[in-house]
């Protein structure tokens, strides 16, 4: 199996880093706006950080058990 560029390896990361970022900053944004037009706040804004950073480290997991077998992260659907 040939090796990959160091640029293929960095790209690769810097998307996990944008799933961790995105996985956690959306629900946690959404649940502070709900909060806002429900006033029940931080309930929301602290259940969509939790909901984040479960996806976070659920979908890295999954993303880098498929680097670490050297194949790509498949659909279990």
């Amino acid at each position: 199996m040939k090796p990959h560029p160091w640029w293929f390896s960095a790209a690769q990361f810097t998307g996990i880093g944008w799933y961790i970022a995105s996985a956690i900053v959306f629900p946690t944004l959404l649940g502070d706006w709900i909060d806002g037009k429900v006033g029940s706040a931080p309930l929301l804004l602290l259940t969509g950080l939790l909901l984040g950073v479960v996806a976070a480290f659920y979908g890295t997991y999954k993303i880098a058990s498929g680097y670490w077998s050297g194949s790509p992260p498949e659909d279990s659907e």
